[in-house]
């Protein structure tokens, strides 16, 4: 199973790419762990993260194929 990951604003310069594809997760909880595993600078930002444009939380189920979005704090005006 795999999951496509898109980075916004500055997260996407922590990573150093807007886009990348994980391999074998299945929750969220193991994405983020898989994320700071391989890119430790995420865990000094605040970030939410949803799954085919809905917000979600950490115990969410993932699917193949699934597009999850990493944003940091954003505000309207």
């Amino acid at each position: 199973m795999q999951v496509n990951v898109i980075f916004f604003g500055v997260l996407s310069d922590v990573v150093g790419k807007n886009m990348l594809t994980i391999q074998d997760t299945d929750n969220m909880t193991d994405l983020k762990s898989k994320l700071i595993t391989n890119y430790p600078d995420l865990i000094d930002y605040t970030y939410r993260m949803a799954v085919n444009q809905q917000m979600v939380e950490d115990n969410y189920l993932l699917f193949d194929n699934d597009s999850v979005a990493v944003m940091p704090p954003f505000a309207g005006g």
